[in-house]
């Protein structure tokens, strides 16, 4: 399934179905090796995730984006419950995000929902939408290797 996204003010939802029991699509969120895999536009370079993973934890991302320049994505876990659910506030520079992550069981699937709330227009809407597309597309593809792995 492509994704579906919807902009609306200052609000952005992601909805993509992947190929994968839930528990390990919410592994790929859980883990900093995984996430340096996947989380970051298709141009991002040199990805760097540390993250101290429970409520209250925090995490800092680092890349770099051919032709943009270094970037660093930093915030706090607000509230963990696996394999259903990640809150969070990100610090994506022009903007403090509230971010939902939820993980809806579908038989042998997993419905991913992303919603970021607070981005400061639609231009950012729309950048930070292409980026995180771009990433979900890696995970994919990682879970679709995890997926021939297990089989």
């Amino acid at each position: 399934m492509e994704a579906e996204v919807e902009i609306i003010g200052r609000q952005m939802r992601i909805t993509r179905v992947f190929n994968g029991p839930r528990p390990l699509v919410f592994s790929y969120w859980k883990h900093a090796d995984k996430l340096e895999k996947w989380s970051a536009c298709k141009d991002a370079t040199n990805c760097k995730v540390e993250m101290d993973f429970r409520p209250g934890g925090w995490f800092t991302q680092k890349m770099h984006i051919t032709g943009a320049g270094d970037f660093t994505i930093s915030g706090k876990y607000d509230e963990i419950v696996e394999p259903e659910r990640i809150t969070y506030h990100a610090n994506l520079g022009p903007a403090l995000v509230n971010v939902l992550v939820e993980f809806i069981e579908k038989g042998k699937q997993t419905k991913v929902v992303m919603t970021h709330d607070g981005l400061p227009d639609e231009f950012h809407c729309k950048t930070v939408s292409q980026g995180t597309l771009e990433g979900l597309d890696k995970l994919a593809r990682l879970l679709a290797q995890a997926n021939a792995v297990a089989a």
